[in-house]
């Protein structure tokens, strides 16, 4: 491990802390509701530069997340939601800008059929639909962020049963990513999800669920950008396949995940195969030690290609979390990176976030 310091990053993480919580307005009246929030995340980082998400090795403090966001109900039957980003990405930056992240209305009169559009999360992975702020782990698995299609624009239906014990969703999107309002081709990216709670009861004395779900996409890209790992440049041509399961146990202070994706790749060039796959998954178990203290291990596994042997790229995460209030939260995690042709790799992550 390169040797590092992290002493000026732990000083400041500290300081912020002065950061409290502050509701702002809400604006009711009969028809429609406003209000307004906000997610900041102050991120440091150490050690080796990890998998190929982060740029290099150097220390760094920086903004994760920096959002405000707007949201609120229109005529009981209609919600909305906007947000920005002002800082948003693992990436050196030269100058921070603001960016959509969601901006969608939802219809809701029926439950079990309610119709979105807009830009927002496609329903396919867990772990990329979980919350950011909620996450046990600083950052999501590298899996996931390589195989899921993160937000798009485009339209859904979704729905739920009673009690959430059934939910599902289906929508079409352009498939070119996120704050794009164009589409690569004529064909729209389709994803959909089931998940269920087939299980609700005690364990211990303590509240207790089993969920599972299944999710998938298909899309016929003409050009969308994929990552330098799968070996296809900057953009891929050709016909995409996906699917993916998830389970996830919670019993009192216990959560466990775990999370399998695949996707099938055709390009229309046969370069460099006609066909190929890549694959990831992860398994990850978080426990409440004391009742604001979280310790948290995660195995990932991430294959960009199935045609190159030994190219998996395999990651332990062990972190721990501290909530000093429901809106405010510590986060450190150490992980343990092997990525092919540079050994193993150490890395340490930081955070402090604020909510409202």
């Amino acid at each position: 491990m390169r040797r590092s310091s992290l002493a000026p990053l732990a000083l400041l993480l500290l300081l912020t802390t002065a950061a409290a919580r502050a509701q702002l307005p809400v604006f009711t009246s009969d028809d429609a509701t406003l209000g307004i929030g906000g997610l900041l995340q102050v991120q440091g980082e150490g050690g080796d530069r990890g998998d190929e998400r982060f740029t290099d090795d150097k220390d760094r403090i920086y903004l994760r997340r920096a959002r405000i966001n707007a949201s609120g109900v229109l005529l009981k039957e209609f919600d909305y939601r906007v947000e920005l980003d002002l800082a948003g990405s693992l990436s050196n930056v030269t100058g921070l800008r603001a960016q959509l992240t969601d901006g969608y209305v939802t219809w809701k009169r029926f439950p079990v059929a309610m119709f979105r559009a807009g830009q927002f999360k496609t329903p396919y992975g867990f772990e990329q639909l979980y919350s950011d702020a909620r996450l046990f782990t600083i950052e999501r698995t590298l899996a996931s962020d390589r195989l899921t299609q993160s937000r798009q624009v485009g339209a859904m239906v979704l729905g739920e049963l009673p009690g959430q014990v059934l939910t599902w969703s289906a929508g079409a999107f352009n498939g070119s990513g996120q704050n794009n309002n164009f589409n690569d081709n004529d064909a729209f990216l389709w994803v959909g999800r089931v998940a269920a709670t087939p299980w609700r009861g005690k364990i211990a004395e303590k509240d207790a669920s089993v969920s599972v779900g299944v999710d998938g996409f298909t899309s016929r890209d003409t050009s969308v950008t994929v990552p330098s790992e799968s070996g296809l440049g900057s953009s891929f041509a050709g016909h995409r396949r996906s699917w993916g399961a998830d389970t996830q146990l919670h019993a009192g202070p216990v959560d466990v995940w775990a999370e399998y994706f695949r996707t099938i790749f055709e390009p229309s060039s046969e370069k460099p195969a006609a066909k190929f796959r890549a694959s990831g998954w992860y398994v990850l178990g978080a426990v409440y030690f004391l009742p604001r203290a979280q310790a948290v291990v995660r195995y990932d596994a991430f294959d960009p290609s199935d045609l190159v042997a030994g190219n998996t790229r395999r990651t332990w995460t062990v972190g721990a979390n501290y909530l000093l209030k429901t809106f405010l939260k510590f986060q450190f995690d150490y992980m343990r990176v092997k990525v092919p042709g540079s050994g193993g790799q150490h890395k340490l992550l930081a955070r402090l976030q604020a909510q409202i």
